[in-house]
């Protein structure tokens, strides 16, 4: 898949010095395009767009590399309506999905 590919090529950005790696799927089970997949570890202020100029479609997902940590995800659609989850802790040498579902949406 285009998305798959693109993530992967871009899996530097998360290769930090210390630690694990540890492979994260975030899984669109929305009838929504979402046009940003944000993630950042838990407590920090500055959010990476893994997506770049990417869709991610209903049914399908974006996968990717992080050291083992803590993390904040975030996605969100063109009429920013926003899907997130929070303190998620991901352990080096494992794998992680999120299968995003309606009910996930944030209540403003």
């Amino acid at each position: 898949m285009k998305i798959s590919l693109l993530l992967l090529s871009i899996l530097a950005l998360f290769a930090w010095a210390d630690g694990s790696s540890a492979t994260v799927e975030i899984k669109n089970s929305t009838s929504t395009e979402f046009y940003f997949v944000w993630v950042t570890e838990s407590g920090r202020e500055k959010w990476i767009d893994l997506l770049g100029l990417s869709i991610l479609p209903p049914d399908s997902s974006a996968v990717f590399q992080v050291t083992e940590g803590w993390y904040d995800f975030r996605i969100e659609d063109c009429d920013w309506r926003t899907y997130s989850f929070s303190n998620i802790p991901i352990e080096g040498g494992t794998s992680f999905l999120w299968e995003v579902l309606p009910i996930h949406e944030d209540a403003d």
